[in-house]
């Protein structure tokens, strides 16, 4: 069971990685896939900075508990992904389910499970 949380933390970390990467070096590329725009210069640092730092603390609580014997870390991208989660409902509630929600929703549930299973499982290593 602890190569499969290592995989899995591993897999988490590369997407967001790849994510908060894409966001610093493209954010107008990354905000697209997210489904955001930047109306001005301001929105665009924005989109770097505040989408970045969320995909890129979860990065780096995944490679704490990789590689620095941190298991406990992930809880706080567990935490990133979970409440983003409650937001994403708190939308459908408020506005509606907008095309497309679905498939961030199990992204995010994903993860969550991953994130959460390596932090207990690397925990007892």
């Amino acid at each position: 069971m602890i190569w499969v949380a290592r995989i899995v933390v591993a897999l988490a970390g590369l997407f967001s990685l790849g994510m908060g990467l894409m966001a610093f070096a493209a954010p107008t590329e990354a905000g697209q896939a997210l489904g955001l725009g930047a109306l001005s210069p301001l929105g665009l640092n924005a989109l770097r900075a505040d989408i970045g730092s969320f995909f890129l603390t979860a990065a780096l609580a995944c490679i704490l508990a990789l590689f620095a014997k941190k298991p406990s870390a992930l809880w706080a991208a567990a935490s990133l992904y979970g409440i983003a989660v409650i937001g994403r409902f708190i939308g459908v509630i408020v506005d509606g389910a907008p095309e497309g929600v679905a498939q961030p929703i199990i992204i995010e549930l994903v993860l969550v499970a991953f994130l959460v299973f390596g932090a207990r499982t690397l925990n007892r290593a």
